[in-house]
This record gives structure tokens, sequence and C-alpha cells, in this order.
């Protein structure tokens, strides 16, 4: 089964992929406005042939409400199961992971936060 995990942001999303062991980082899509999401989103889920896409969604904030909009209307498309999880500090975690392994580039760090995320939610399932 093949799951893409997914950082949402207002300019940016964050990538990452998995065959459900392991999730690497994939890749950062520049976004603008929620049907751009979708749009490239869908592309993916299409190319990647992914069944899974988990979510990661903020306990509170600004962005909870952004990304609850964009999974209701994920959740519209027939092609996978959307699944939320908590996405608490894994962009700390994310910044933090690539100062230790030298990553600096800015734009990299959603898509390991991404795959924070859905390396989080893959170690829940054992």
């Amino acid at each position: 089964m093949k799951y893409l995990g997914v950082d949402y942001g207002k300019k940016k999303i964050g990538l990452a992929l998995s065959d459900g062991a392991i999730a690497s980082i994939y890749k950062t899509l520049k976004i603008n406005g929620l049907n751009d999401a979708l749009y490239k989103i869908k592309k993916v889920i299409e190319q990647e042939e992914i069944e899974r896409v988990v979510i990661g969604v903020a306990e509170s904030g600004e962005s909870k409400a952004l990304v609850k909009k964009f999974i209701k209307e994920l959740k519209k498309y027939p092609k996978v199961v959307v699944i939320e999880t908590d996405e608490t500090l894994t962009s700390h975690d994310a910044k933090d992971l690539m100062l230790k392994i030298g990553v600096s580039k800015k734009e990299k760090e959603d898509s390991y936060a991404a795959a924070l995320i859905l390396q989080n939610f893959l170690d829940s399932l054992n």
C-alpha cells in the first residue's frame, strides 16, 4: 500500500512517500489557494498511485481551520482514503533533524515535516 504524508500550509505543502514501512521526503509544492492545492495533490496521487493520504493537523491555531477545509475537500476524492493525524511539533522536529544531518535548505523543511508526520503515523500502526 502506498502512503502520501502531507504537511499542509498556506503557501506550501510538504510531501513524503512510503510503502508502509519507512517514510521518505518527496517534494514541496508551492500553492496558490485551496483549488490549486487540491489539483496538485490529486496529480501526485495519480502519478504515484497513492492509496492513503496522511495529513498532519495541529491541535489549535489558525492553520487548523485551513487544514480541516483542505481535508474536507480532499475526502470528496474517491480514489484515496484520507487520514488525519496529530502534527504537534513536527515542524520543530524537522528543523532539528535537518540541522543534525546537515541539510540547510528551507524549502525542504516542509517535506521533512511531512516525512515525520507519515513516519509517526506508520509507527502507530505497529
